[in-house]
Parts: structure tokens; sequence; C-alpha cells
């Protein structure tokens, strides 16, 4: 503080000091703890409420399940899409998922995804689509009267609120496995960043030549001069069935666009995983290439001039001096993998399997649930620290050397 003071003067420190106060109370503190509050209030509704709830879900379940078979009778219109090859979806088939809970409507996330439901004959679809959308205008009508009903009903006394951990013990199953399978996507991103980035910082940081490493950076920070969500987008533009990379195959002589034929790359975790390492890549580099570039090289030469191969250079002695750096990284990368809502929702929407940031924004904007998605994000910042935690003590490194 007294440096401050020499510094900028006591205007200016107070200033700061205020600014940085308000910051830390107002915009993480006060949130988290109100967060927190409402994690641990169960709504218990009962009576009316309850059949009013359960009467919702079901509805909700049905404009769901008549959502996907519009999508695939869009899809067959556009021709048949092939398999997507070296894009294997983990676990369970895409598709959005709101699962039954005390407070929410309930959707399915089991079956064929859009993109693989077989194709209904041409004669039939135009009918069919009808037929759907009339059905799904009769039930959205009765949901505004009975969601009308469902808050006079609470108004009136119908929901006892208490607090209590049944936020988090009524996570259904298909959410605790949307949970789990989450935390393992964002460690695969996390980890198929490092391998992408760190060859990136090794070769930055042992560059001579400080105009190509001036370059080398300029080119990894261009593209986030673009927003992010246009970095995404272009990568849509790139993976879906009528993109940039099925017109090349097209161009190659490999499909026929013109006969509905191509890749719907888009329709995996495996494109939701590329879009990810690039949005993050500047957080698995920079502090991996900050760490290396601290090493003395004459280390990597005298471990050469003694023989050792360039495996057993990088792991006896590269490795062991960027480990804050990586720790660093993986952490970044991790949590804003694990948090991230705009490249699951965006690419491949509804043809891939849900992502747990989804399932929170459906619980808080869809459902109404503001309690479960507390719960459920408390859950998630939870499992983020945990990881920190857990990787701290893999990497043996402390707060000091991770803030180096």
């Amino acid at each position: 503080m007294t440096s401050l003071i020499k510094s900028y003067g006591r205007g200016l420190t107070a200033v700061f000091t205020l600014l940085t106060l308000a910051w830390i109370f107002g915009l993480i503190l006060l949130p988290q703890i109100r967060m927190i509050e409402r994690a641990f209030i169960y709504e218990d509704r009962g009576g009316e409420a309850a059949q009013l709830t359960t009467e919702i879900n079901s509805l909700y379940e049905r404009v769901f399940t008549i959502d996907q078979r519009l999508k695939a009778l869009e899809t067959a219109s556009d021709g048949p899409a092939p398999a997507t090859p070296g894009l294997p979806a983990p676990g369970f088939s895409p598709s959005p998922s709101l699962a039954p809970s005390p407070s929410m409507p309930a959707t399915p996330s089991f079956g064929p995804s859009p993109g693989l439901v077989p194709s209904p004959s041409a004669g039939t679809g135009a009918i069919d689509v009808a037929a759907l959308r009339a059905e799904k205008a009769e039930i959205e009508a009765r949901l505004e009267t009975l969601e009308a009903q469902e808050k006079a009903s609470a108004a009136d006394g119908g929901v006892d609120a208490s607090y209590s951990v049944k936020n988090f013990t009524s996570m259904s199953g298909l959410h605790l496995k949307i949970f789990v399978s989450s935390l393992g996507y964002a460690f695969c991103v996390t980890l198929l960043s490092f391998l992408v980035c760190y060859p990136v910082a090794y070769a930055v940081a042992t560059t001579k030549s400080r105009e190509r490493v001036g370059l080398i950076m300029l080119g990894l920070v261009i593209p986030y001069a673009i927003n992010e969500l246009l970095r995404i987008f272009a990568w849509v533009m790139i993976l879906e069935k009528q993109g940039i990379l099925n017109a090349l195959l097209d161009a190659l002589g490999l499909i026929d666009m013109s006969a509905g034929e191509g890749y719907r790359f888009v329709a995996s975790n495996g494109a939701v995983f590329t879009v990810m390492m690039y949005t993050y890549v500047l957080f698995m580099v920079f502090p991996i290439y900050n760490t290396i570039d601290t090493l003395d090289k004459n280390q990597i030469e005298a471990a050469r001039d003694l023989g050792a191969s360039t495996w057993r250079i990088h792991w006896r002695v590269v490795l062991p001096h960027a480990k804050p750096g990586i720790a660093v990284g993986a952490i970044m990368t991790f949590m804003l993998s694990a948090g991230s809502i705009a490249a699951p929702e965006i690419v491949g929407r509804g043809l891939h399997p849900d992502w747990f940031s989804q399932v929170i924004y459906r619980q808080f904007f869809e459902a109404d649930s503001w309690n479960q998605g507390s719960a459920y994000s408390v859950a998630l910042l939870v499992a983020c620290i945990a990881f920190v935690l857990i990787n701290m003590a893999v990497f043996r490194v402390g707060i000091r050397e991770i803030a180096k």
C-alpha cells in the first residue's frame, strides 16, 4: 500500500482500492453467497402445485419429442447424411435434455440423434410436419395456461420453502451422468490443448530469432481480435453439412453434395472439442511459454551433449521446469471448458450430448427453477475447485509457484 501511495498519491490509491473492493464484494463474493444460499433452499410443491408440475413436465416431454421428430424430417428433406468418421460421440446419444426434477420440466435425452433417425418417405413428410406443428401449437397454448396456474398456486402458498440439501440429492440420474460426462469432456479438451500447445510453446521459447517469435505470437493473437461468437460460427461454417470442409471433399470428388451427400461433422463432441481448443488455445500456450522461456537453454544443450534423446530431454529437463505453466494452463483451460455454454450450444445444437452448462442454463431460464440451477452451479464450482487442488497436487506446485 505504501508503494502505491508513493507511486500514485493518496487520491488515486484510494480510488483503486475502492474499485477493487467493489469488484471483489459486488461482483464475486455477494453473488456467490446468494447463489449458495439459494442452492440450499428447497421448494416443496404439494397438492395442486405438484399435479400442475407433473402435467407440465409431461407436456414438455411431448414438445421435446415433437421437436426431435421435426428435426429428423428436416434432416431427411436435406438428403441423407453419412455417419461422421473419426468423431465418435461418447456414451449416450446426442440430444438436449432436461430430466425430471421436482421443479422443472422433463425432456428425454436418450434415443436416436436427429441426424441419424430413419427418414420417412417424401410423400408423407409434408403431412407429418403440418400435423406435428399443429400439435405443438396446441400443447404450447396449454402450457401457457398451466404455467400461469402454477405461478398463481405458488403465490397462494402452494410452495413450501425450507433449507435442505434436496436440490443436490434430487439431481436425476441423467443429469448426474451429464455432469460427470461434462467433467470428462473438459478434461479431454484440456489434455488435447496441452498436446497441441506444448510443442508450439517450446518452439517459440527456444527460437533464437526475436522477429520470428514476434510473428508466431502475432499469428496466435490475431484470431482473438475477433469476437468469440464469430470465431465459433466460423467453425460452424466449416464443419456443417453444407460447409467448407464438405465443399472441399466435393471438389476432390469424394462426395457429391448436389446429391445430398455430406458429413455432418458438427454432430459430435469432437467438433465441440476442436472449437474449444481453438477458442482457449492462448490460455494454455502463454503460461507454458512463459515458464519455458525462463529455462536456461544451456541445460538443454548439456543434456544433448551427454547423449540424451529428445524425449528424455523433455521428460527430465523441460517438463519439470514447465510444471507451473502447465498447471496454470490446465486450470484455466479446464475451468473455461467446464463452464462454457457458447461452443456446445452453437456447434451442432441438439446433435451431440449435452454439456452440464447447458443443463444449468435451462434450469435458470427455461425451467424457471433458480434454486435447482444454483445447486447445479455450486456442484460444478466444487468440482472445478477439486480439479484445481488435484492439479496442484499432481504437479507439486503451490500458489506462489503458480503466481510466478
